[in-house]
């Protein structure tokens, strides 16, 4: 009997837990505008699309974070948005992981920007500021962009670079202070940072 009762608890927990899911994050969502000036991108990676880029709209021009799996998928993609490639000013790699890093033959090398742990750039009036974060792979960083807009890549995925540096970086991020959004590489958008350090802490 308390077996059965504790169960029930469990999985009334667990429900309540994916309502908040899909209350306080978007996961599923297609290729478009997810919020004024910020696109996602849908294309394959492992067999499975998922969104693994973000455009972000300077100006009518645009920075890219990471540039997707496949560099067909990715034109296409931003054909639907009647976006090229000749639009895109910046393109920032949270990780070289091939999903994320497949379409970058679409852009200019002049484009691709390499930056530092806790450097800052300015991109037409935007400061983009990069936070290295080990742990998912070894060259994983993340990028804070105007001070409230975090992309994260794939650093709160499987540890298989090194397990002890993915919990010092999981607390380096929850900690980044003036996040007001999370856009990660592929759990979806974090509309609450409250419910995104609960559900990641």
């Amino acid at each position: 009997m308390f077996k059965k009762a504790l169960f029930i608890v469990l999985a009334f927990i667990l429900a309540l837990a994916a309502v908040a899911v899909f209350a306080y994050s978007r996961m599923y969502y297609p290729t478009g505008e997810i919020m004024p000036g910020i696109y996602a991108i849908k294309t394959g990676g492992n067999g499975i699309q998922t969104v693994n880029a973000f455009l972000f709209e300077v100006d009518g021009k645009y920075m890219m974070i990471d540039a997707g799996a496949n560099l067909a998928q990715t034109e296409n993609q931003l054909r639907t948005l009647g976006i090229s490639a000749d639009d895109v000013v910046a393109v920032f790699i949270t990780h070289s992981d091939d999903d994320h890093v497949g379409a970058l033959g679409l852009f200019g090398s002049d484009i691709i920007q390499a930056m530092s742990d806790g450097e800052v750039m300015e991109v037409s009036g935007i400061s983009v500021q990069c936070i290295y974060t080990p742990g998912h792979t070894e060259d994983s960083v993340c990028y804070l962009m105007d001070g409230k807009y975090l992309f994260t890549g794939d650093a709160f995925f499987n540890p298989r670079y090194d397990r002890e540096l993915h919990a010092i970086s999981k607390t380096k991020i929850l900690e980044t202070e003036g996040v007001e959004w999370v856009f990660t590489g592929h759990f979806g958008l974090f509309k609450d940072i409250r419910f995104f350090r609960w559900w990641f802490g």
